[in-house]
């Protein structure tokens, strides 16, 4: 016999649904965040933003607040790299690579060691691009530019001795197109 309560296995499974229908319905139905000055990382994209490659080491960005000051426009100084200075062998080649790796507009994750700022008052930092791309390391391993230590600066000191080997090993970039000091 059934009994016409509402316990019945037929009304339970009902009016489960209905119960769940509704609070799919109320969830879909809640405010939708906007984008403001205070929002969390979820809403807005973060890392500075590249405005320009000065050379195969140092970029200038629009800080986001993080590690550079929201709005402010900064240079970044690669950590642990050196790359050929302007009008010396493979320049054109390092600032050029640097620019491939960080376009004008995209953004950075950055990293910081001991020391924020150097003695210019450019950031040392080291920089991931928008791929997840260890530009640092990019560089030195591809022979765009070459592994130094900067003391005390030295989180990722063996991860570039490294990649300099491998480049040096392989005559990447400056190391075959260079003469040897």
């Amino acid at each position: 016999m059934h009994s016409c309560s509402g316990n019945s296995p037929r009304r339970r499974s009902r009016s489960g649904a209905v119960a769940v229908s509704l609070a799919v319905a109320v969830g879909l139905a809640g405010p939708v965040p906007t984008a403001t000055a205070g929002e969390p990382d979820r809403v807005r994209p973060r890392g500075p933003v590249v405005l320009r490659v000065i050379d195969g080491d140092t970029v200038e960005v629009r800080g986001d607040g993080r590690v550079i000051p929201d709005g402010t426009v900064a240079r970044v100084r690669l950590l642990e790299v050196d790359a050929p200075e302007r009008g010396d062998c493979f320049s054109r080649e390092a600032t050029a690579r640097t620019a491939e790796l960080l376009p004008v507009g995209s953004r950075l994750r950055t990293e910081r060691d001991v020391e924020l700022k150097d003695r210019y008052g450019r950031y040392l930092l080291y920089v991931w691009n928008d791929r997840g791309v260890f530009v640092n390391e990019s560089l030195v391993r591809s022979g765009h530019a070459t592994s130094v230590l900067f003391e005390p600066n030295d989180k990722h000191g063996k991860t570039m001795t490294e990649a300099q080997a491998a480049a040096r090993q392989a005559g990447a970039g400056l190391w075959s197109a260079c003469p040897a000091p």
